[in-house]
Parts: structure tokens; sequence; C-alpha cells
């Protein structure tokens, strides 16, 4: 029953309802094989980190949400690139951590490896198409996951926030009107919005951090997107990341030497 009440088995029923109506209605430009393989390797990678660490062996209920954000957002001819995003997506899960949890999400840190090392690949937004109810299905589901989660106000902002820059832009540059609105149209942003910017052990838990946090990767990723990066809203995230980490541990060095001076 713990499985069933677990917000991360409807987060896995809900991903691999988007990858079904993705292979058959969508027609995605990704192949069940390249889904299977990277599904695998991320579970089996999985399975044996936490049995080298504690020697028992676990539902892989992360791992398999891993895989299947890793296929929803990444585009590539070869398999390759899905293998490199789902070893480097475990492997900094397990080996890149502080005080116990992970730093970087990990589906989006094997995009944003992938991005750096097979840049070949892509993540193609477009392929989402103009199904409203699809894209309903996903806000809906979504919705719910970070209401379980205590997530509201990290979505609530980053939406706010990426689709308020975007219509500044637009404003002041009316001209990538045509190149870039289509892009608040594409599932790829819900399946970032409510599966990576909201993964708990990477985001903050209070309402004023998660606030600060949202704006952040929104506005990040808004200058990439302007600067023409590819993978921005990724880089984005990776990045915000890494400064959250760097401000913690920063913190955390300073109230030790506050404590060690006044102990002298």
């Amino acid at each position: 029953m713990a499985v069933i009440r677990d917000p991360r088995t409807m987060q896995i029923i809900l991903l691999s309802t988007y990858a079904v109506l993705g292979l058959s209605l969508l027609q995605f430009s990704v192949t069940v094989v390249q889904i299977a393989v990277t599904l695998v390797l991320c579970v089996v990678l999985e399975i044996l980190f936490v049995y080298a660490k504690q020697g028992k062996f676990i539902w892989p209920a992360s791992a398999l949400i891993t895989g299947l954000g890793i296929s929803l957002a990444l585009r590539a001819e070869a398999l390759f690139p899905f293998m490199v995003a789902a070893v480097a997506a475990i492997a900094l899960k397990h080996l890149v951590r502080y005080k116990g949890k992970h730093i970087f999400n990990p589906s989006n840190s094997g995009i944003v490896a992938v991005a750096l090392l097979v840049p070949i690949a892509a993540t193609d937004p477009l392929q989402w198409g103009n199904y409203l109810w699809v894209l309903a299905l996903m806000s809906i589901g979504g919705f719910w996951l970070v209401y379980r989660v205590h997530k509201l106000p990290l979505v609530i902002t980053f939406l706010g926030a990426f689709v308020g820059i975007h219509a500044l832009r637009l404003f002041l540059w009316p001209e990538i009107w045509n190149t870039h609105f289509s892009s608040f149209m594409w599932g790829g942003l819900f399946i970032f919005t409510f599966n990576m910017i909201t993964d708990p052990a990477t985001s903050p838990k209070s309402m004023k951090s998660q606030v600060v946090f949202g704006a952040l990767i929104a506005l990040l990723a808004q200058v990439l997107i302007h600067l023409n990066v590819h993978h921005a809203v990724f880089i984005s995230l990776a990045v915000v990341c890494a400064g959250w980490f760097l401000m913690r541990w920063l913190s955390t060095q300073f109230q030790q030497n506050k404590s060690s001076s006044f102990a002298k």
C-alpha cells in the first residue's frame, strides 16, 4: 500500500501515459528501443548504486521517473545519447551529493550532460503538437503532483515569471514572435516544470525560497533562449541548482567559522 500512496507512483503512471501518447498519437521521433534501453540502464544502475551503499535492493521508482523524463525530453537518431544521459543522470545522482542528497535533478543533469558531450542530440519541444486535451491532461496531473509534494509556489512562480519575461521580450523584440511563441505550447515545458524543477531533493522547501528558486530559473532560461542557447531551460536549472548548493555550502561554512570564533 505504501507504493500506492507514494506520489512517485502516480508520477510514473502519468509519464508512462505521455510516452504512450507520444509513440502513438503524437508520433515522437523516439523509438521503443531508445526508451527501453534508457529505462533499463537507469533502473539497473540505481539498484547497483543503492545495493553497493546500503546492501539492499529497492523498488527503483526514482530511476523509472528519471528514465521516462529523459525519454520524453531527449531526441537523437542514435541510441548512444540516451545511454549517455541515463548513465550521467544516475551517476551524478549518487556521486555528487551534499548532506546525503543529490544536488542536481537526475533527468535534467542527464540531458545537460548530453548537451555538453554529444551536442548533435537535441530536445524537440515542438513534437507535442497542438492537442489541447493532452496539455490539459498534463496540467491537471502535474498540478496534482506538485500539490502532493508541496511545490505549488515554485511551479506557479516559474510559469508566471517565464511567461511574463517572454511577454516582455515580445514587447521589446516583436520579431521573435514567429520563432519563439510556440515554445509555450509544447509539453516538454510541462515535463520540465512538473517533473524536474520540483524534485524534492534539489528544490527548496520554504515558500519564500521556492519563489526565489523558480524566478531565477525562469529568468536565466529566458536569457539563454534569447541568446539562442540550445537546451536553455535544462541548462538554467542545472546552473541554479549549482548556485543553490554553493549558497548553502557557504552559509554552512560561515556558521561553522562563526561558531568556532565564539568558542575561542
